[in-house]
């Protein structure tokens, strides 16, 4: 005697909260160091990242790290550039195959310790390629494609499947939400004089289109960058004591921040980890410190200097 029919089991992106169509394969995240110098501009593949990371490096500059829960989201992805190590820890916390091209000592001691599980173009130059149509250095040149990830996984015999502390590294509410500060049709944070965001609402599509000091971040496609949450989180910076290249170390152990999304803002707070446990998950909760429910969708998260807080514009 047949029992009764199972009830279909419903799936959500990870990353984003949207429900998925199937189970996914692979559920383990691709987290990607990405070049944000203006000769690697515009690049490949930010309009379908998941999430995206963007926080300080040396020289005011800021570098990139984007998420992909789906490798099918990654047809072209690039300029990839070189590790840093607090990029590595905050891949740690979501269990991400780390993707990169070189790196500085420190990252190459932390992948090391905490036995990282990545892909590196110096190491491993078959998985990646090179674009010189730009007509830009070399540094600025190196591409991969989620097919050679998949690729560069199978040869090394990396796990795809996620540790079960790391499957779900965000709440998501059932229903859009209104956020409790008022109301944020465009929202500036300032990382440096020369890396500037103002992400602006379209009220229509519900999401915020991010504008990098007075233009436009779009892809190589030509599609802007769009997403549904904004997260500015405020950071205490420092020099790596005895960098004789600049190298910035960030505090993540936990600060203010903001939340925008749905036209509005709200004042949360965030943590990571500790001194002795520095690669747990980043956490995020309002200001009573209850858990931060966000609204599906993708994400920018900005760790900006605390120094610059008193820069963010909210309107």
């Amino acid at each position: 005697v047949s029992g009764a029919p199972s009830k279909a089991e419903t799936y959500y992106a990870p990353l984003t909260g949207e429900q998925l169509s199937a189970k996914p394969e692979n559920t383990r995240p691709f987290a990607v160091m990405i070049n944000n110098i203006v000769y690697a501009q515009p690049q490949v593949g930010i309009s379908n990242a998941d999430i995206i990371y963007e926080i300080p490096a040396e020289g005011g500059i800021t570098r990139m790290m984007w998420l992909y829960a789906d490798i099918a989201d990654m047809p072209k992805v690039g300029p990839t550039r070189s590790a840093r190590h607090d990029y590595v820890e905050l891949a740690e916390g979501f269990d991400a195959i780390y993707v990169h091209f070189g790196g500085s000592v420190y990252a190459y001691d932390t992948l090391k310790k905490d036995k990282v599980d990545d892909i590196d173009g110096t190491a491993s130059g078959s998985y990646f390629s090179r674009d010189k149509s730009r007509n830009v250095a070399t540094e600025h040149t190196a591409y991969t494609t989620g097919e050679n990830i998949q690729k560069a996984i199978a040869d090394k015999g990396l796990r795809t499947g996620i540790n079960s502390s790391n499957a779900s590294p965000f709440t998501f509410a059932s229903e859009k939400q209104t956020l409790s500060g008022g109301a944020c049709t465009s929202v500036t944070a300032v990382f440096s004089n020369n890396y500037k965001h103002t992400f602006k609402y379209n009220a229509e599509e519900g999401v915020y289109a991010n504008h990098m000091n007075t233009s436009e971040m779009k892809d190589a496609n030509g599609k802007t960058m769009k997403v549904a949450n904004v997260l500015i989180l405020y950071t205490g910076i420092s020099g790596v004591q005895g960098s004789d290249k600049g190298h910035v170390d960030w505090d993540l152990i936990g600060g203010n921040g903001v939340y925008v999304s749905n036209g509005t803002y709200q004042n949360i707070k965030w943590s990571k980890g500790t001194a002795t446990n520095p690669t747990a998950p980043l956490k995020l909760t309002d200001e009573s410190g209850a858990e931060l429910k966000l609204n599906t969708g993708k994400m920018w998260i900005g760790f900006v200097p605390a120094d610059n807080s008193a820069a963010t514009v909210i309107a």
